[in-house]
Formats: structure tokens, sequence, C-alpha cells
């Protein structure tokens, strides 16, 4: 019987980039012989939680209020074997409809551990400016982690960077369809497990040199010749411990980067 893996489209574009990030990686789990299916939760969207009281949906495990959509979706990832969730950014952070339907997930699932070692894959496009690349995929793997779910290296995205991170988002989608669910020991086991997955740690300044260069490689060779800044002054600046003046300098590479973008 071959392994389920459900993908997760939370924008309101249907066919944007997240369907493409997450589709690619659908492609990746199909390759190697899983069943595959798409939900485009923009026609799918949940209600928001009503925080009801007595809390008895963690006992019988369904919302108090009928909500047909978020029965939907939760008897998909119920019953998948891995899971691969994309959104895009919106002011560093996920879309409302994804958040919606995290925060009834938790309130319903949380307590009994229901997705307990689904193998998950986070994918974040930050397709304007590219800010909030990291940021993005932060609630997404802070829901893994509290859901007991086994999180895989995360993929941050921008519009600059799409043709290496559909083949990376392939690569991802193949390991979830591979990965045996294997629970976390204990939550020591499963803190342990998320403090070292790429990407979730870094600092603002990580995340601003991380766009910078993304932004920067995305360019044809005979553009980044005329781009402002210097990637040298700010490793030195940085390793002389004067973190603000770097990302200064770091600033400018992208500021210039981006506007040769503009002009393509």
């Amino acid at each position: 019987m071959s392994k389920k893996i459900v993908g997760l489209v939370g924008s309101p574009r249907p066919d944007g980039l997240t369907n493409k990030l997450v589709s690619s990686a659908l492609k990746g789990a199909e390759k190697v012989g899983a069943t595959i299916e798409v939900v485009q939760m923009s026609e799918c969207v949940v209600e928001a939680c009503r925080d009801c009281l007595p809390w008895i949906c963690a006992d019988n495990l369904r919302c108090t209020y009928e909500d047909p959509h978020l029965q939907i979706i939760s008897e998909k990832m119920l019953n998948c074997d891995g899971v691969v969730w994309g959104t895009p950014v919106y002011w560093g952070d996920t879309t409302a409809m994804v958040r919606l339907l995290m925060l009834k997930l938790f309130r319903l699932y949380a307590r009994s551990q229901s997705f307990k070692s689904i193998p998950a894959f986070g994918i974040a496009i930050a397709g304007g400016s590219g800010n909030g690349l990291i940021s993005g995929l932060r609630p997404l793997y802070h829901f893994f982690r509290i859901m007991w779910m086994r999180g895989i290296t995360p993929l941050p995205v921008t519009r600059f960077d799409m043709d290496e991170a559909l083949k990376k988002a392939e690569l991802s989608g193949r390991k979830v369809a591979e990965m045996e669910k294997k629970p976390f020991e204990s939550r020591d086991d499963r803190d342990y497990w998320y403090d070292n997955i790429p990407y979730l740690a870094v600092s603002n300044a990580e995340e601003r040199k991380l766009l910078a260069a993304v932004t920067y490689e995305g360019l044809p060779a005979e553009r980044k010749e005329l781009v402002k800044g210097s990637w040298t002054s700010a490793d030195v600046l940085s390793a002389a411990g004067q973190t603000l003046e770097s990302m200064n300098e770091i600033s400018r590479i992208y500021d210039s980067s981006f506007e040769k973008h503009m002009q393509e």
C-alpha cells in the first residue's frame, strides 16, 4: 500500500507560486511511489475558533461548532503519511487562512498528539520584496513541533530563486515520502530535533544577509558588476563586532540588487 502525502496550499491564489512549490514537492513524493493530494486552502477556509468553554473538543476530537472545511482538512491530515505545507509571506507571517487552521488544529489535537510522528515539510514564499522568507516559516514549524510532527529542513523562497527552489522542493517532497513515522522519545527529544533544524533560529541580521545573497545571485553576471555594496566589507564589519554597520552594508547590496531586478 503506497503512502499518502498531502500538500496544503495556504494561498488565496490557487495557481500562484505557493501552488507551484507545493506541487513540485508532491511531484517528488509521487516519483517514489506515493499517492498525492493537493488541498487548495482558499477553497476550504476554516472558520475562526470560538475559544468555547467548557473545552470539550480536545476530548471528543471534534469542533463543537459545525465547520465542514475543518473536518475535511483534518481527516486528510489525520490519515496521511506526510504533509507538505506552503504559505506565501505577508508582512513576515503566514496567511490568515493558515493561522485559522493552525489554531483550530491545536485546540483539537495537540493534547492527544494525533499527528504524532507525521513527516512534515514547510515552504514559505516571499514573492514581493523577499522580506520575511525565514519569519514566514517559523509559524509552520512551531505548529509541527507542538503537534509532535517530524519536520525536515524547511524551504525559504523568494521570486528571485524560484527555479532552484522548485528543484529543492521536489527533493524534499521525495524525502518526506521516503521517511518512516518515527515518534519522538520525549519532549526533550522533540525540542532538540527542532533546535537543530536549519534557518529557524537565525537572527534578523542573518535573514537579511540570506535575502541579499539570494537576490544578488539571481542577477545575470553583467548586472552583478553594477551592484553597490561589498560583501567583503560586510564580513569584515561583522567579524569586528560592528553588526549594525554590517547590516547597513548588506542592505546596500540587497537594495541595489533589487533595483537591478526591477530594471529587467
